[in-house]
C-alpha cells in the first residue's frame, strides 16, 4: 500500500462514492473496483501529479451515459 502515491485511496472512495449516487443500480463492492480500475487509469495516463495535489483537490464531476 506504501507504493501508491499521495492521495489514491481518498480519490478512489470519493469516485466510489460519486459512483454510487450517479448508478443506483451498482452496489459498493462493484463501485469500489470500478472506482479502482478509473484511477488506476487516470495515473497510467500521466496524471498522477494531481493526485499528490492537495487534499482539497476535487476532480471534474462524473457524467456517466444512461
Amino acid at each position: 500500500m506504501k507504493s501508491e502515491p499521495r492521495g489514491y485511496w481518498t480519490h478512489v472512495f470519493d469516485q466510489a462514492a460519486t459512483l454510487l449516487r450517479a448508478r443506483p443500480e451498482l452496489n459498493g463492492d462493484q463501485a469500489y473496483w470500478l472506482a479502482r480500475r478509473m484511477v488506476d487509469q487516470t495515473l497510467q495516463d500521466g496524471a498522477h501529479a494531481l493526485l499528490a495535489l492537495s487534499p482539497q483537490f476535487s476532480p471534474e464531476p462524473l457524467v456517466l451515459a444512461p
